[in-house]
């Protein structure tokens, strides 16, 4: 990292990232065998069932994802932005501290929630299953005032949905999920970071979480402490933490690959540029934060 400073390539890779993520969303190929397609169930001119209304409802979910994903990429790069010309120094103050790490955070949410509910690997009746979860989760969590559209569902609407599905609705805490082999099975981001991007990824999200929920323990490794020579207290400044920031980006990377295969795979094509996009990116962070020091 000589002729290039680091906040510049951080700034460059989130924006390679948002490019490739954009074109990708924005790519409408659809193989005719596509698991994409499966909610279509009935006949044409058939009336709409409610597995069909789950369905689609999970796929627009994946979908307002994947968008959200495009949106805090953006963040990113504009985090990474820089004043100046190259070659000057930042001052720790300068740099986006740890406020980029709601912004990646936000990005790996996004990505396993589009791995879960697009995965092409799965059988219609586990679709079926996590359509209903997510839509019994969203439903409990909605904090808006009732709506008088009928159109908009309600929660009973979605218990209902689910239940007609074959489905039984149970209590799990403050949580509402579905019964499955004698197991109440909930949706919740935590566990589907988890079962989708594995225990790498449940690692990194309980580290962005904390650093994003302001948690002694993420945050308070980030500061240097100085204590005052006339015994005027302890100050503190942040750390650049380059190195944090490079391997972040490269994490953001490998989880956008993933979340671009599931939805490839959703819809029966390919998603080489995304691909290669975040393996190049990937990458180079890695390789950028081999030369940097721990800070």
């Amino acid at each position: 990292m000589t002729d290039l400073r680091v906040i510049d390539a951080l700034h460059m890779a989130y924006a390679d990232l948002r490019a490739a993520w954009r074109s990708t969303l924005q790519d409408r190929r659809r193989g005719e065998d596509a698991p994409g397609f499966e909610w279509v169930i009935g006949p044409e001119g058939s009336p709409i069932t409610d597995k069909e209304l789950l369905l689609q409802g999970a796929e627009l979910m994946a979908v307002d994802a994947s968008k959200s994903v495009l949106h805090h990429l953006r963040c990113l790069a504009k985090v990474y932005r820089a004043d100046g010309v190259p070659g000057d120094e930042l001052a720790p103050d300068e740099w986006p501290g740890t406020g980029a790490y709601s912004a990646a955070r936000a990005v790996l949410e996004g990505a396993a929630m589009v791995v879960w509910l697009m995965a092409p690997d799965i059988d219609l009746d586990e679709r079926v299953l996590r359509a209903g979860l997510i839509g019994l989760w969203s439903a409990k969590e909605d904090r808006r005032p009732p709506s008088t559209d009928p159109n908009v569902w309600t929660l009973e609407d979605w218990k209902k949905a689910v239940r007609s599905c074959g489905l039984e609705v149970k209590e799990a805490g403050y949580k509402l999920g579905v019964k499955v082999d004698g197991k109440v099975r909930t949706f919740g981001q935590a566990g589907v970071i988890r079962e989708t991007l594995g225990q790498p990824g449940g690692a990194l999200y309980a580290e962005w979480s904390g650093v994003a929920h302001h948690a002694a323990w993420a945050v308070g490794n980030w500061s240097a402490y100085e204590i005052a020579e006339d015994g005027g207290g302890v100050h503190s400044r942040t750390k650049l933490g380059q190195k944090r920031h490079t391997l972040m980006a490269a994490d953001v990377a490998d989880a956008l690959a993933r979340a671009g295969e599931a939805m490839a795979g959703y819809w029966a094509r390919d998603c080489d540029e995304l691909s290669t996009a975040c393996s190049q990116t990937a990458a180079f962070m890695r390789e950028c934060a081999s030369q940097l020091p721990d800070d």
